[in-house]
């Protein structure tokens, strides 16, 4: 066996054990011993896989330019719509489908860069034309619902999105239960029924304001949330039986509902901004106000990352460095900023120490309940799109969200402030990846 034909062995193995760094050293030795297209696409897989597109783009093009091959356009197109570059991702998948234009891969990734682009009534077109030629395509259907959502037709995005349970990104499903699961169709009313979480945390907190509705409907409405959102619901809703997902039902329980598919068992044809539902606890407050104490004045809470565990993460959060002018203005402005990331990194906490006016509780912040009764204390919250900025929101504190170009569909394109949340403002960004431009928006909301 010869030298290369050991590394590809080896990265082959390498990648069925899950050992991406492992794979990435072979295919960087193969590479040197052998700069073959295949080789480069396939490092530019791995690299990937390790969400490090930006540096998989150059890869994969120095293989098309050593040879076309529409599998490496499309995965270069993926890579940049990744790493926020999206005209560039449109042009490679127009490219692979001026050569075969019934290319379905290809036009699922022109509706996502359409999408990246808020090209959104176009990228509804690719998808419906997707639909039609194959209406079992549940990716399609997905995609298509999001745009829809995007553009605020609910009336058909609401029944699209059931397809997300469907394809190849399909979600995770709900735990396995002897409680029949509600189909489109089924009618709730009068029902004794079970509302399940199913997404992430800022759409349970969200898509619970519609519980209230779904109790004129029911008999009864028992939920069921992820375990970080137990307390303060639990405290907040004390009437209602409220477990964490995957616990067993009440035997009175007659069906259950994905808390994502309420709007469509609803009707819901128009999103009203949200008011404020929940309550801080008020011996939490109390707790807080001791320790945010040393310094009077107003204050600020701040949040600049989501879960780096979601993929879309990297381009929805802010690098920390980037909001210096924002915190130095602050501090001209005698406010106190309040970090809001439990999880702050050694070098957050050590960045953020250069200024006095910044306070970083850290694993202190327990629970929402903790972080709620943070947001009470603070005169406005600054957060990017995770869940806190839907934790300010359901708690009616004044926020502004940050945003990426390309928002999640619940922001809108260009809803006015107070649309998805009465007390929540959006500053979004002038272009893809332009954080900075943000940032001097947000220096000038200072009061």
């Amino acid at each position: 066996m010869s030298s290369a034909q050991r590394l590809q062995a080896q990265a082959i193995a390498a990648l069925r054990a899950g050992k991406l760094a492992d794979a990435e050293r072979c295919y960087r030795d193969l590479l040197s011993i052998y700069p073959h297209p295949g080789v480069l696409h396939n490092l530019g897989l791995v690299l990937v896989r390790l969400r490090r597109e930006t540096e998989a783009v150059p890869l994969f093009r120095r293989s098309l330019d050593m040879r076309w091959d529409s599998n490496v356009a499309l995965a270069l197109s993926n890579a940049l719509i990744q790493s926020d570059r999206a005209p560039e991702a449109l042009a490679c998948c127009e490219d692979v489908l001026s050569a075969d234009p019934s290319n379905r891969d290809a036009g699922h990734n022109k509706a996502v860069a359409l999408r990246e682009l808020n090209r959104h009534d176009e990228a509804a077109a690719m998808l419906e034309a997707l639909l039609r030629d194959d209406p079992s395509d549940a990716d399609a259907e997905f995609n298509l619902s999001l745009a829809e959502l995007m553009l605020e037709r609910y009336e058909t995005a609401w029944h699209h999105y059931e397809a997300r349970w469907r394809g190849a990104d399909a979600r995770k499903p709900l735990p396995d239960s002897e409680i029949p699961l509600w189909k489109h169709g089924e009618p709730l009313a009068r029902r004794a029924v079970l509302v399940q979480a199913e997404q992430g945390l800022g759409d349970t907190l969200q898509f619970l304001s519609l519980v209230p509705r779904l109790d004129t409907l029911c008999a009864r409405v028992d939920l069921q949330l992820q375990p970080e959102l137990l307390e303060v619901f639990r405290r907040c809703w004390p009437e209602r039986r409220i477990e964490a997902i995957g616990a067993p039902p009440d035997a009175a329980i007659e069906t259950r509902i994905a808390l994502m598919s309420a709007p469509l068992a609803l009707g819901i044809r128009r999103l009203d901004p949200i008011r404020a539902y929940l309550h801080a606890d008020p011996a939490r407050i109390e707790t807080w106000r001791g320790r945010l104490s040393a310094r009077t004045g107003a204050r600020v809470a701040l949040a600049w990352r989501g879960n780096p565990k979601q993929r879309h993460d990297p381009r929805r959060s802010i690098p920390l460095v980037a909001l210096q002018p924002w915190i130095e203005a602050v501090a001209r402005s005698d406010v106190a900023v309040v970090a809001l990331q439990r999880d702050a990194s050694p070098d957050e906490r050590a960045w953020l120490a250069r200024f006095s006016h910044v306070k970083v509780p850290g694993e202190a912040l327990s629970d929402f309940d903790d972080t709620a009764a943070v947001m009470a204390l603070c005169d406005r919250v600054v957060s990017v799109d995770t869940a806190l900025i839907h934790l300010a929101g359901v708690l009616g504190r004044p926020a502004i969200a940050l945003l990426k170009f390309s928002s999640d569909w619940r922001w809108g394109i260009d809803r006015p402030d107070g649309a998805t949340y009465e007390t929540v403002r959006t500053l979004r960004q002038p272009a893809a990846g332009d954080w900075d431009g943000v940032i001097r928006a947000l220096v000038d909301a200072l009061p």
